[in-house]
């Protein structure tokens, strides 16, 4: 009897460690494919750019940007864009190893196959964001100089720049104590998207001077927005949800609902968004 035992433990040792081995052939082969297309998809690009090199001498990869502002400017919705990545995302601490490779692969791609997901949600092209700006802009009527310093964050979120911000429900403060705020109704949803430009990480600050004349400064009626565009990049979008009971200090039932979205963020433009008018281009992200 003890016998037949142990030569039972034995064949399932046998078993599990066989799984394993395959388990590592396959993540091994995984690894090796990425590589191999890696390469491939190197050699693709090279190839083209060094047969232009010698017909007319260095080129610059440079996508063009084919925004165009017109008079009511609102660019992309955060909500719409945050909403097309959840249909195809999964959150980023779930991610597989197969993940992982996807995105290793996708990083390397020619930007004509790159992100089929994203092409097929119409996300594979430059996003523009519309940010409000009512403070933070000075024009020094003197020497025809303005100067843009708008901070993009809040207080609870700090590093980085807030998209969109809703808040349905009523606040219980100086209103009721913390037990009766739920049977009074005072719960409250908020709902946040921002952005994490992940090529100038905790830089939420727009910055800028440059010369505007009286004329271009007088069109200005004062509905001045910022536009972000940028790509998306893995890992594209994460979300968290986190609830405060109600307290004495705050007595109002919060659920916080976060979406962060990641994107390299390529330029920064002033705009009169009531009479789609670019004021200026080339702004900068600093701390």
């Amino acid at each position: 009897m003890l016998l037949v035992q142990h030569e039972d433990q034995a064949v399932r040792d046998h078993v599990h460690g066989s799984l394993l081995v395959s388990l590592q052939k396959i993540q091994q082969a995984s690894v090796s494919a990425a590589c191999a297309l890696l390469c491939l998809c190197a050699t693709a690009q090279a190839q083209p750019a060094g047969s232009a090199n010698a017909a007319s001498g260095p080129t610059e990869d440079v996508t063009p940007v084919s925004i165009v502002v017109t008079p009511g400017f609102t660019g992309d919705d955060p909500a719409a864009v945050r909403d097309a990545l959840a249909r195809k995302f999964t959150n980023s601490k779930t991610r597989t190893f197969t993940h992982r490779v996807e995105d290793l692969i996708g990083d390397a791609l020619p930007k004509t196959l790159h992100d089929a997901a994203l092409m097929d949600a119409k996300l594979g092209r430059d996003l523009a964001f519309v940010v409000p700006a009512p403070d933070g802009i000075r024009y020094r009527s003197k020497v025809h100089v303005m100067t843009v310093d708008v901070d993009l964050s809040d207080s609870d979120h700090p590093n980085t720049i807030v998209l969109k911000k809703s808040i349905t429900g009523p606040r219980g403060r100086n209103l009721v104590v913390a037990a009766e705020a739920i049977s009074k109704g005072y719960i409250q949803n908020i709902d946040i998207i921002e952005l994490d430009p992940v090529n100038r990480h905790n830089k939420t600050t727009v910055h800028g001077r440059f010369v505007l004349s009286p004329e271009a400064f007088s069109q200005d009626d004062g509905d001045l927005a910022l536009v972000l565009i940028c790509r998306v990049v893995p890992p594209y979008l994460t979300q968290t949800k986190d609830h405060t009971d109600p307290s004495n200090e705050e007595p109002t039932d919060i659920t916080t609902r976060t979406a962060t979205l990641y994107a390299n963020v390529g330029d920064i433009w002033l705009i009169n968004r009531e009479k789609g008018i670019v004021l200026s281009k080339g702004l900068h992200l600093v701390k």
